[in-house]
């Protein structure tokens, strides 16, 4: 995920506010050609981008010194290519950043693994209150098949009292991501 990265560059905060002017005008532009996404949630997703791009990023934006360097987790080049990935070929936002934040979590994601939705939370809700109706249910087997980004399972683990949850896939990629998203 991009917010893990360490920040090995360097951008002038002038730079970063010519982005940003830039990012806003595509994601207003978009909008208003095909009906494409809110341009309200993309701006939602410019500063997000933002959080996990910069290493400070509320110093930056509010910053009255545009000479100033900020570091950075990306190049400035690779904030441009993100976003006109995410406006022209209508990528998800979270594939950019590499994570989804799901519930208290942040979850690790990337192609290949479905995006965690907020209908997996309500799952996980429904689990907790079977659960704490039938204290037998904690004490079977739980399985997450088709686990993708692990989600679910650690979603059981964490808010049910589910303790034995075996998480499967048939997909290299999403056995791998969901075992990063379990050891963190």
């Amino acid at each position: 995920p991009l917010h893990l990265r360490p920040p090995s560059f360097r951008a002038t905060v002038s730079d970063l506010k010519i982005w940003h002017q830039w990012a806003n005008n595509q994601a207003s532009a978009f909008s208003d050609l095909d009906k494409g996404p809110d341009p309200d949630l993309l701006r939602r997703e410019i500063n997000w981008l933002i959080q996990d791009a910069l290493e400070t990023p509320d110093l930056i934006l509010s910053s009255n010194r545009d000479g100033d360097a900020a570091s950075l987790r990306t190049s400035l080049a690779d904030l441009y290519e993100l976003w006109r990935q995410r406006i022209e070929e209508r990528r998800p936002f979270q594939y950019l950043v590499g994570c989804e934040r799901w519930r208290d979590l942040v979850l690790c994601v990337e192609e290949g693994v479905l995006i965690p939705r907020p209908e997996t939370e309500m799952i996980v809700d429904l689990v907790a209150d079977a659960v704490n109706g039938n204290e037998d249910l904690k004490e079977g087997f739980w399985a997450d098949l088709g686990t993708g980004s692990g989600a679910l399972a650690i979603g059981l683990i964490l808010n049910s009292g589910c303790f034995r949850v075996i998480a499967t896939d048939i997909s290299a990629v999403a056995i791998s991501v969901a075992s990063f998203n379990v050891e963190r």
